[in-house]
């Protein structure tokens, strides 16, 4: 039995330490004013605080566009943005990897 808690433990610990790598590949702040920021994903839970485990205060669907407000990164290196849906006007932080980036002048 605590041969089993053990193997848990350590899948635990590499899943904190491997999933903050695979999404930190996110876009990267353009300009102040350049275009807008979407929702990729099907849907992006809008949390209270930047964390996977807080309150989650709304959804964000795929194409709502946001105001990104701040960012942050965590020590591991999951990278948070603080956001304004406008559909909703709720604040709060998504993952910085559910967004993407439109800029109309860059587009052919």
């Amino acid at each position: 039995m605590a041969l089993i808690g053990r193997a848990t433990a350590a899948v635990l610990s590499l899943t904190i330490l491997l999933v903050p790598a695979a999404v930190t590949g996110g876009p990267h702040p353009p300009e102040v004013g350049s275009g807008w920021w979407e929702v990729s994903a099907n849907a992006a839970n809008v949390r209270l605080d930047h964390s996977g485990g807080d309150t989650v205060l709304g959804l964000a669907h795929h194409g709502d566009r946001v105001e990104v407000v701040d960012t942050w990164t965590s020590p591991l290196g999951a990278r948070w943005a603080q956001v304004m849906v406008v559909r909703t006007r709720v604040t709060g932080w998504v993952l910085w990897s559910l967004l993407t980036h439109h800029d109309p002048a860059a587009e052919p």
